[in-house]
């Protein structure tokens, strides 16, 4: 059981100053990285950005995780409580983290709007949807 990658990504509405945005990201890594930006165009012709920011190797995996589930603190247990939500059918699993909150320095979940999306790729073997809840109720409590 392992988790293969973590994606962390932003959408920067017109609104948005693209360096707060970057530096709300940044409260959840513990390590340098480089984000990834892609520009698209919203739903009424506004100019929207892309960040992301893709978690590869197993060391930075390792340490992004367990930074994350340090900051969430008392929070993890709202997310185990909703894992079989979390978790699509591809086995990733989906936490929100709220983008203002974040910015300020602190990781607070967020269910819906504007938010910071973590999606970790998770693997067990077998893949069956019971043994990805099961490990994933692992990693959020105890870490990897």
């Amino acid at each position: 059981m392992k988790i293969d990658n973590i994606t962390v990504s932003a959408i920067v509405y017109s609104t948005e100053d693209p360096e707060k945005v970057g530096e709300a990201i940044a409260t959840l890594f513990p390590f340098e990285f480089e984000i990834q930006v892609s520009h698209a165009t919203g739903h009424y012709g506004n100019p929207i950005m892309f960040l992301e920011v893709e978690i590869k190797k197993k060391r930075e995996i390792k340490e992004f995780w367990n930074h994350l589930i340090k900051l969430l603190g008392e929070q993890r247990t709202i997310l185990i409580e909703f894992l079989d939500r979390l978790i699509d059918e591809n086995g990733v699993l989906h936490i929100r983290i709220d983008k203002q909150q974040a910015y300020l320095g602190k990781v607070e979940l967020a269910f819906g709007g504007d938010c910071i999306v973590v999606k970790a790729k998770l693997v067990t073997f077998p893949s069956k949807r019971e043994k990805l809840i099961e490990f994933a109720r692992e990693i959020l409590s105890k870490g990897l």
